[in-house]
């Protein structure tokens, strides 16, 4: 039996799997999810789901047989593009002047991971020589300046289904040292 494929498609679009198989007819078919039963054999080589959900990703096998008892087997692997929310709401966190300031991207849950850009009062952030995008999306900003003081926004954007989210705004204060 070859690895099962994989194939991703998009929360709430129709799927069709099918199973092609050769061999002398009749020729029946039994689909199989994560181990279960989804039918028993019969002619049908298709399994159709109307309006994909995420809960229906996982594996999928069919198995085929004939009257002479021959049995075959074809499986794939289907994954569910979705994009839900932003989990938390607004919040807000303060630094001393010259500090650094660390401004972790709110949690979305998404298949596949979001692109996140970073946003403050309406206009991308630019990495420079003073401020980075860590790998897990955190904004970092060394030794911050008053005018680093802002409402700061997360965009998670899925390159499978072109959903887009912004989250919440993150508001950040910069307090100044007291002399």
């Amino acid at each position: 039996m070859e690895p099962p494929q994989t194939q991703v498609h998009l929360e709430g679009n129709r799927l069709v799997l099918t199973c092609m198989a050769e061999g002398s007819w009749p020729l029946e078919f039994k689909w199989i999810y994560n181990g279960s039963e989804l039918t028993r054999f019969s002619l049908e080589y298709r399994y159709l789901i109307p309006s994909l959900d995420r809960s229906h990703a996982g594996h999928y096998r069919c198995i085929v047989r004939n009257r002479v008892g021959a049995i075959m087997q074809c499986s794939t692997e289907v994954q569910v593009a979705y994009m839900g929310g932003f989990v938390e709401g607004e919040r807000s966190q303060t630094v001393s002047q010259g500090e650094g300031a660390l401004i972790h991207a709110p949690r979305i849950h998404s298949f596949p991971r979001p692109q996140i850009t970073w946003f403050r009062d309406g206009r991308k952030i630019p990495s420079s020589s003073r401020i980075a995008i860590t790998l897990d999306n955190t904004l970092v900003i060394l030794s911050t300046v008053a005018p680093d003081a802002g409402r700061y926004y997360a965009q998670a954007v899925n390159d499978k289904n072109g959903e887009n989210k912004t989250s919440q705004p993150i508001t950040l204060t910069v307090e100044s040292k007291c002399a």
